[in-house]
């Protein structure tokens, strides 16, 4: 396979979402999916702190009139504390697999039937987006991630990655007849170097395969995988890694 891993025909690739289709911007409409959400008790988990910090919560009410909800408070009172004292803060959740996200401002600190609570103001819009829809980012060509897959038919191997996101991730198979990485095959002792951020550690599905022509006019097999087995903590390493890869393509074409 070439060096350059990239299609000649680029609308192969995953493109950047016009996210302005999946965002909900009047009041009302905010108030009564944050609404449901808080009905049905899903978890949210609440990145403050520049992503340095999160909480796993659920949302208590949602005061349409008085334009604030309140949500349940954390287990780390260090980590509520930091919470409070966050300017700005990123709140998470998939309901029914549909990932909801949002940005609020300060939070204080309330006190709903008698216990603590977090209490803010409704946020100003509300990103709602299909699991398939996860903003995906090319990993960069000089430095290329590897995905090591430890139990690889009772070897282990190392594949570039094409993309990452939050739903998943595409890896570059050495070549279109390389065996397994079948539909539905799980492999479950693979870790990916997030540099500079930190390890990820997981197991992976296969979902779909591509089939790419390079620019020296070879074909390369590309497999779109989903995380198994995710937890919040690795959910913030690829949030932050996603938003590092982007914020260096926004200084290059910049």
């Amino acid at each position: 396979m070439s060096n350059d891993p990239t299609p000649v025909n680029p609308a192969g690739q995953h493109q950047s979402l016009d996210l302005a289709r999946f965002t909900l911007a009047s009041p009302a409409e905010i108030a009564q999916h944050l609404s449901g959400i808080a009905k049905h008790g899903h978890m949210v988990t609440v990145f403050a702190n520049k992503g340095k910090n999160f909480i796993l919560t659920r949302l208590l009410e949602v005061d349409y009139q008085a334009g604030v909800f309140t949500f349940d408070w954390g287990a780390d009172e260090d980590t509520n504390q930091q919470v409070l004292n966050s300017e700005r803060n990123v709140f998470v959740c998939s309901p029914e697999g549909v990932k909801t996200q949002f940005v609020a401002g300060q939070i204080s600190r309330v006190t709903v039937d008698d216990r603590p609570a977090f209490q803010c103001r409704l946020p100003d819009q509300v990103i709602k987006l299909q699991r398939r829809e996860f903003f995906r980012i090319q990993t960069p060509l000089g430095t290329p991630v590897f995905c090591h897959i430890g139990d690889f038919n009772q070897r282990a191997i190392d594949l570039a990655l094409f993309d990452i996101s939050l739903g998943g991730m595409s890896l570059w198979l050495p070549g279109v007849d390389t065996p397994g990485f079948d539909l539905g095959q799980q492999y479950l002792q693979c870790s990916i170097e997030l540099k500079p951020l930190g390890v990820l550690t997981l197991g992976i599905e296969v979902r779909h395969r591509l089939t790419a022509r390079m620019r020296n006019g070879n074909e390369a097999m590309r497999v779109g995988c989903s995380y198994l087995n995710l937890t919040p903590p690795m959910e913030t390493l690829i949030q932050r890694y996603v938003g590092l890869l982007e914020r260096e393509r926004r200084a290059l074409v910049g």
